[in-house]
């Protein structure tokens, strides 16, 4: 009895350690959209290349994601020594679309090249959204890995850069990632 009671208090207590160890920020998405208008194809593009979203680069695209990584942690301070305790972090993922208002005005085979267009541009944003809740995981996983310091002044400086040292590689891995498709262009997302 004693042995079989063991047994399960170490099998939860392994249960927490895994739960414990995978990163689970709190993402938030929110989309917005800017209205185009057009009835042919040469027409939407105008309209999104006019009323686009302006990216950090003062270049317009069809759409655009951000995010924002948060992160907060807890710490126990002993005799010479401060560790972490807890680690929280979120995501919040802004998308930014084109919608076309007058859609129902245009032929059917228009509409289906845009619906086409629009699925291939939300593959390659969730792309970049991915990347944003990629980035919020590492950073929960390293900051709670983090060995004790030696104060609590000198643990905070610790985990502040770490997570901007991991903010910094996943930005590079966003660039690097527009950079191999092209701004989505090798994953579909080409109108006209």
């Amino acid at each position: 009895m004693q042995r079989r009671r063991l047994c399960l208090l170490s099998i939860l207590w392994l249960l927490c350690v895994a739960a414990m160890a995978r990163a689970q920020p709190a993402v938030t998405v929110q989309t917005e959209y800017y209205d185009i208008y057009g009835w042919t194809a040469e027409e939407l593009r105008e309209q999104m290349v006019r009323f686009g979203v302006v990216w950090r680069d003062g270049k317009t695209y069809d759409a655009l994601t951000t995010w924002t990584a948060s992160w907060r942690y807890s710490w126990e301070s002993g005799p010479s020594r401060c560790r972490i305790t807890a680690v929280e972090t979120s995501v919040a993922v802004l998308h930014r679309y084109p919608r076309w208002v007058n859609k129902k005005e245009a032929g059917p085979g228009l509409q289906h090249r845009w619906e086409r267009y629009m699925a291939h541009l939300a593959t390659h944003e969730n792309g970049h959204k991915n990347i944003g809740i990629a980035a919020t995981a590492a950073i929960e996983q390293a900051i709670r890995q983090m060995p004790a310091r030696s104060n609590c002044q000198a643990l905070e400086a610790a985990a502040n850069g770490l997570a901007e040292e991991v903010l910094d590689t996943y930005r590079a891995q966003e660039a690097s990632y527009d950079q191999q498709t092209g701004h989505g262009r090798t994953q579909g997302a080409v109108f006209p």
